[in-house]
Order: C-alpha cells, then sequence, then structure tokens
C-alpha cells in the first residue's frame, strides 16, 4: 500500500471514554443555544470593528446609567459580555478539536479510498478472473460517466 497517512487503532475502553466525553459535554452545554439557519442569517452580527463600538458603548453606559430607560438591563448586558470572553477560548479549542477529528476521518478516507484503487488497478493488471470480474461489477455504477477521480493516475481510473 503506497499511503497510509494515519494507523489508527481505537479500542472499546477508548472509544467509550471518548463517548463519555462528548456526553460529559453534551450536558454543561444544555443551556448554549441552538439557532435555525434563518435565525443565523437575521441576526445582526458582531465583528472586530463592531465589537470595538459595542465594548466603548457598554463602558459609556455603565458610566451614565441614570441616562438608561428604567427597563434597561445593564446587568444582562455586562453577563453577555462575561459570557462572550468566556465562550471564545473555549470554542477556540473545539474548532481545534473537530478539525483533527475531521482530518483524521479524511486521511483515512483517502487511505482507504486509496487502498482500494491500487487492488482495483492489481486485479486488472493480472487480466482476468473471479476477483477482477466482480471488481468491475461493484465498480462499474461508481465510475460509470464520472470522471477520473482526483489525484488518481491513469492506471487505477
Amino acid at each position: 500500500m503506497s499511503q497510509n497517512l494515519i494507523s489508527l487503532t481505537i479500542d472499546s475502553s477508548r472509544l467509550t471514554a471518548i463517548d463519555a466525553a462528548v456526553s460529559a459535554l453534551e450536558k454543561e452545554l444544555v443551556d448554549f443555544v441552538e439557532l435555525s439557519v434563518a435565525q443565523r442569517r437575521e441576526l445582526v452580527k458582531l465583528g472586530p470593528r463592531t465589537e470595538v463600538f459595542c465594548r466603548a458603548t457598554i463602558d459609556v453606559m455603565e458610566r451614565n446609567p441614570g441616562a438608561l430607560p428604567a427597563d434597561f438591563d445593564l446587568d444582562a448586558i455586562r453577563k453577555d459580555r462575561v459570557a462572550i470572553d468566556q465562550v471564545r477560548p473555549l470554542l477556540s479549542r473545539l474548532r481545534m478539536i473537530v478539525t483533527r477529528v475531521q482530518d483524521t476521518e479524511m486521511a483515512l478516507g483517502s487511505d482507504l479510498y486509496k487502498a482500494a484503487l491500487e487492488g482495483y488497478r492489481f486485479a486488472k493488471a493480472t487480466g482476468s478472473g473471479a476477483m477482477l470480474d466482480e471488481l468491475k461489477m461493484q465498480a462499474s455504477p461508481l465510475f460509470k460517466g464520472n470522471p477520473k477521480p482526483k489525484g488518481a493516475d491513469d492506471a487505477s481510473a
């Protein structure tokens, strides 16, 4: 096999531990919101420039609370500011973990695909036989009318 980006074995105890950790994380994040696609699209978004504006405005409001209407909940805004500062490093760490899992899944899939292409090429090179007939039958719906797979050489298509 010419490509082996990763060799990974996850025994059942490790998989159970990972699953328990993810379950614990899901439990701890139960009060985090889940927005619909429509909600995400409609919300005003906080970006680097607007964040500077928001923080400066909140600072001014904190120094002048009497200028705000009685029903303006400055405490809720303070809590949101603290929470966003807590969520961001967590989000950064979670993104790195998700990226590692996605990259691992991609590498494993690529290893499998390359090995299958090599096996198919070897079967074709040997000529005929039951293995080649079965591989052709399995592969024909996948490759019929499709362009050559990305990264595949001429002999493996």
